[in-house]
């Protein structure tokens, strides 16, 4: 990187890019609303924007910007209208950690009754408690076995649980601890718990339903 400042133009708050500034000494962010006038002083080579862009996008761009970052996984509803030859990018697989880590959070505490589980006050029979269930021996399903699939896997198969993934493509397991069901509906007959891991597109908006 050349001595010369580089600008980011953001339509995210500052804070969220200020370890990259604190890193890199000569990179520049410079805020701008989302929607409405842009600064006339505002300028800078690459834009970091929303994954379904900004109501000022295609005035943004013009502002000397040659590369377009979307924070966030999917882009399918980014006006790519406004792109002209500018190349776009995404921020697929960085959320992909603290996703799964959720993922099993939420697990547990379906399994570990919580909050229903935390003592508040002493209960009037100590001996009589809620029936916790576990993860070991249980049946995970995954719908969509990308990075977020994967890293929930990974963390899914040190509680001891069988992991059961569905993927469109028909491709072969990415870890030998998954196992690929054939179809939809095997999964769901197997899976104790169910993890939507897969992209939100047309095809998957209306994947399940109440049956």
């Amino acid at each position: 990187m050349s001595d010369r400042a580089l600008c980011v133009l953001s339509h995210l708050p500052a804070s969220i890019l200020a370890p990259l500034e604190a890193r890199f000494p000569s990179v520049r962010v410079r805020v701008i609303p989302e929607e409405g006038a842009v600064p006339e002083d505002a300028e800078g080579e690459v834009l970091l924007t929303q994954a379904w862009g900004s109501p000022n996008l295609h005035e943004v761009v013009k502002r000397g910007v040659r590369w377009i970052h979307a924070y966030g996984t999917g882009v399918n509803r980014f006006p790519f209208d406004a792109l002209g030859d500018r190349p776009l990018t995404c921020s697929r697989g960085a959320s992909a950690i603290p996703i799964s880590e959720w993922v099993l959070a939420v697990i547990l505490a379906a399994e570990k009754r919580l909050p229903e589980a935390w003592v508040s006050e002493p209960p009037e029979l100590w001996s009589v408690g809620l029936r916790l269930g576990g993860l070991h021996g249980r049946t995970l399903g995954l719908i969509g076995i990308g990075g977020i699939g994967r890293a929930v896997a990974e963390r899914a198969a040190a509680f001891g649980m069988r992991i059961v993934a569905f993927r469109r493509t028909g491709r072969p397991s990415p870890l030998p601890s998954v196992e690929i069901a054939p179809d939809l509906d095997s999964l769901l007959a197997v899976a104790d718990h169910l993890v939507v891991a897969a992209p939100a597109t047309s095809e998957t908006r209306a994947l399940l339903d109440a049956k």
